[in-house]
């Protein structure tokens, strides 16, 4: 069973975390390269873990798209490990997502302008 991290530069942390979850292999994208919006999600994943402050919209929306279809689930977070232990400890996903209080907040922010 393997986990692919979406984003961020050193994850090392969430690789220690995710290998003490029982997980047994850790893939990371960095997402910096346009090309990892064609990539395909590995067939051996199990959990989509995308780190919202990293990653440009297009890939977050991208990874969602092929994590739904795929029907793998899908977290996102901050560069917070701590918020990353309590989502697994808690098996929140998708639908649970931290990023949804960022997107209102945006489109907020879009009625002004």
């Amino acid at each position: 069973m393997s986990v692919l991290i979406v984003g961020g530069d050193y994850v090392t942390s969430f690789k220690h975390l995710i290998s003490t979850q029982n997980y047994a292999r850790v893939e990371h994208w960095n997402g910096r390269k346009k090309g990892f919006n064609k990539r395909q999600i590995p067939n051996e994943t199990r959990l989509v873990i995308v780190i919202c402050d990293f990653v440009n919209h297009s890939l977050a929306n991208s990874v969602k798209e092929k994590a739904n279809r795929g029907g793998i689930p899908l977290m996102f977070c901050h560069r917070s490990v701590n918020e990353l232990k309590d989502k697994l400890n808690t098996h929140q996903t998708d639908e649970d997502c931290c990023c949804r209080s960022f997107c209102e907040a945006k489109s907020q922010f879009q009625k002004f302008h």
